[in-house]
């Protein structure tokens, strides 16, 4: 049963055999047992790592794990053959616990059933609500109405301690929450017809009632209730919400609504409680704009990095499959920001399915030849992620020509931008297909779109930084590198301008001008160049990342051809220890 305290128990289990074991990891499922492990936060995992990767770290440490370590598995609700990883997993020497709501007979199992109803449950009522004692009756009486459901049990006594109310009073509200608790009557509201779970529900939506929630705390739980159950950090949540503080978050947490996880920094709802403040709240594009507003404009400053985005793809998935959808034209733009941020950080598993939900939204409200076009782009690039360039070709193509009629003196912002970018996409993919010529006119077009469109302030936007990037490659590759230094010139000072030294960008700008150098001889400029990469690049994004790996890579064949062994030595270390 949901909410009778399993997890609590596994927790409070490893709690008390904390000295049985050397490590004790916690893991929560969310539905593939590969996720939750490559989701478990390692101090040096960094933001340029896959999935994949993140994966083979992480369960290369678990699986040097002995029986001395314990992992609890919590939220397992499916049985072990629905996992094609569970099995291997199972096979490792440390121990395993558990909680799932299935009954898998191939391992010892212990079924959780309720508490006592006449010793347990009353003593953690009165754990929970010491001033209960003076009214044991009513106290045993509510225990029965909620048909001593441990999560409801907790929450009434939580409810009854923050509230001030009498247990008399508290018991009559219960038993006249909208339900006939004497007949079956309206049990048919409940799809799965269980008279007991609609009763809990009732019970727990007539909690949060008794809270007497002030509007600030009802619109916490409405945007909590949209994260991942598996939590959300409890600083971010508070800066995405622009709360001035989290003293709403603990009210909430003191009555028990809010799971408040203190090691791990962050804060969720119980399943149940999840399911029924969303059930209450219906939470919504417009009523959690605010949320929106925090996510959507991360995924558009993605030249501004965080270190660990897991918490925030985790957020964004979470959000596209529990939101309700009430203005389209808002909702569509979010997921078609979204889409460029996970392809980013290579959450290449959700971008199909990201690809429909926006195909489904323009279905359903109207929209632009931008956004046609955009979904072809989209489309493209989902042929890509399997190697089928030719397909990626053809979606490309069709976008640009849905845009070019629109090629004009007049062209809004976005049209120019998006069909400048499509220009570029275009050149990446001839570049695949290794079609150089075509590749650098399309790139050649894409560059020349910006500029004539350079009085709608494209050329400060970070594609353009992206566009001119891939030309400084071109050009390098054709060993044209007076040329390429020029166009790295126009980067840099665009840069410098709007974002400054201290950037990812200018350490990759930094690290090209030190490949330029070293293609052309000159050792001193190419260590100037390289070592302020190295320095930027690590104090921006940590050392363990494809950027930090190529410096060090120049920096070895630098030092390797400078008769520098000792130096080239130090940096093919650092390499091998990425």
């Amino acid at each position: 049963m949901a909410g009778i305290g399993k997890s609590e128990f596994a927790k409070y289990y490893a709690d008390k055999n904390r000295k049985k074991y050397t490590n004790i990891i916690y893991l929560y499922y969310a539905g593939d047992l590969k996720k939750s492990i490559a989701g478990m936060e390692f101090n040096d995992d960094t933001s340029e790592m896959t999935e994949e990767t993140l994966f083979d770290r992480h369960y290369k440490i678990l699986k040097k794990l002995h029986h001395d370590s314990l992992i609890i598995l919590d939220n397992f609700n499916v049985l072990p053959k629905d996992d094609s990883f569970f099995r291997e997993f199972a096979q490792n020497d440390f121990q395993l616990l558990i909680t799932t709501r299935c009954r898998p007979t191939q391992y010892p199992i212990m079924e959780l059933k309720e508490l006592d109803t006449d010793t347990e449950l009353p003593e953690l009522f009165y754990r929970l609500c010491p001033s209960a004692k003076e009214d044991t009756l009513a106290t045993k009486q509510i225990i029965h109405t909620v048909h001593s459901h441990t999560l409801t049990v907790v929450l009434s006594a939580l409810s009854l301690s923050a509230s001030g109310m009498e247990a008399e009073e508290l018991l009559y509200e219960l038993q006249t929450c909208g339900l006939s608790i004497s007949s079956g009557e309206a049990v048919e509201l409940y799809k799965d017809g269980d008279y007991t779970d609609g009763l809990m529900a009732e019970h727990l939506k007539k909690l949060l009632q008794l809270g007497k929630l002030s509007d600030p705390c009802l619109d916490v739980l409405r945007n909590l209730s949209l994260l991942s159950a598996s939590g959300v950090l409890k600083n971010a949540f508070k800066n995405w919400l622009k709360l001035p503080s989290l003293n709403d978050v603990n009210y909430l947490a003191k009555y028990g609504f809010i799971h408040d996880d203190r090691e791990n920094r962050k804060i969720s709802l119980h399943p149940l409680i999840r399911e029924i403040v969303a059930l209450e709240t219906l939470p919504s594009v417009s009523n959690c704009h605010t949320l929106l507003d925090s996510l959507h404009c991360i995924c558009l400053i993605h030249g501004l990095e965080v270190k660990k985005p897991q918490n925030v793809i985790d957020s964004l998935i979470s959000i596209t499959e529990n939101i309700l959808a009430d203005i389209p034209e808002d909702y569509l733009l979010f997921l078609q920001d979204m889409f460029p941020y996970l392809e980013k950080y290579l959450v290449t598993y959700y971008l199909p399915k990201l690809a429909e939900r926006i195909e489904y939204v323009m279905k359903q409200d109207t929209h632009s030849y931008c956004d046609r076009a955009l979904l072809l782009d989209y489309k493209a690039e989902l042929f890509l992620i399997i190697n089928d360039y030719k397909n990626a070709l053809k979606k490309r193509l069709k976008a640009v020509s849905i845009l070019e009629p629109y090629h004009t003196e007049d062209a809004d912002q976005r049209t120019a931008n998006l069909l400048s970018n499509l220009y570029n996409n275009l050149s990446n993919t001839y570049l695949l297909m290794k079609k150089t010529k075509e590749a650098a006119e399309m790139l050649h077009t894409a560059l020349t779109i910006r500029q004539e469109y350079a009085h709608l302030g494209l050329a400060e936007s970070h594609d353009m930084l992206q566009q001119l990037l891939n030309l400084t490659n071109m050009l390098v590759l054709s060993q044209n590198t007076d040329m390429a230094k020029q166009v790295l010139s126009t980067y840099e000072n665009l840069v410098l301008e709007h974002e400054g030294t201290q950037t990812l960008d200018n350490g990759v700008c930094q690290m090209m001008y030190g490949a330029i150098a070293l293609s052309e001889g000159n050792a001193k400029e190419a260590e100037l160049h390289l070592l302020s990469a190295e320095n930027i690049i690590s104090e921006v994004m940590g050392t363990d990342n494809d950027y930090a790996k190529t410096v060090y890579l120049y920096l070895n064949n630098l030092y390797s051809r400078w008769q520098k062994p000792e130096q080239a030595l130090a940096y093919k270390n650092k390499y091998l220890e990425c």
